[in-house]
């Protein structure tokens, strides 16, 4: 069973450590040590299914792509994540590209329709539609390659540093 809509606004965290946030601006920096969090809550549990592990990735991956600054490189650190609990095998490696693409598009059309039929929600239904459209054009503009390049490597480097 996957939650099959496992973004940010459905995973509520708590500080392992809150006095690790005194102080804190919204913007986080490479040069100071960042606070750790634990999953507090799972929200909305509306889209859950059977399916497969890797889709539940690629989901995340779609979802928390959207609205950063290089949204190609986030791939990389949720992939070194779930790797360190459920390691991919090379088939699921090798489809993750595309099952992110269809996550896209599967999210920006159904807000498009959705936003024909409930016209009064429209801010909610867009939220993540106004600014992934711009994420799956540059997925598809830089390939399958390029993007993987980027995200296995990324990953990669969680690996070496755990060492």
């Amino acid at each position: 069973i996957i939650h099959g809509d496992c973004n940010e606004h459905n995973i509520l965290l708590t500080p392992v450590d809150s006095s690790a946030l005194e102080g804190m601006t919204e913007r986080s920096s490479t040069t100071h040590p960042q606070p750790e969090f634990r999953i507090s809550a799972i929200l909305d549990f509306g889209d859950m299914s059977y399916g497969c592990f890797v889709y539940e990735l690629a989901i995340s991956i779609t979802y928390l792509m959207i609205g950063r600054v290089e949204p190609l490189r986030v791939g990389g650190h949720v992939i070194a994540g779930f790797e360190s609990v459920i390691p991919l095998t090379e088939d699921e490696r090798d489809s993750l590209f595309l099952l992110v693409l269809c996550r896209f598009s599967q999210s920006l059309l159904n807000a498009s329709h959705n936003v024909c039929f409930h016209p009064e929600n429209e801010e909610y239904i867009m939220v993540s539609a106004r600014k992934g459209w711009k994420c799956l054009y540059q997925l598809w503009h830089q390939g399958k390659k390029a993007v993987e390049r980027v995200w296995f490597d990324t990953a990669r480097s969680y690996q070496i540093k755990s060492r």
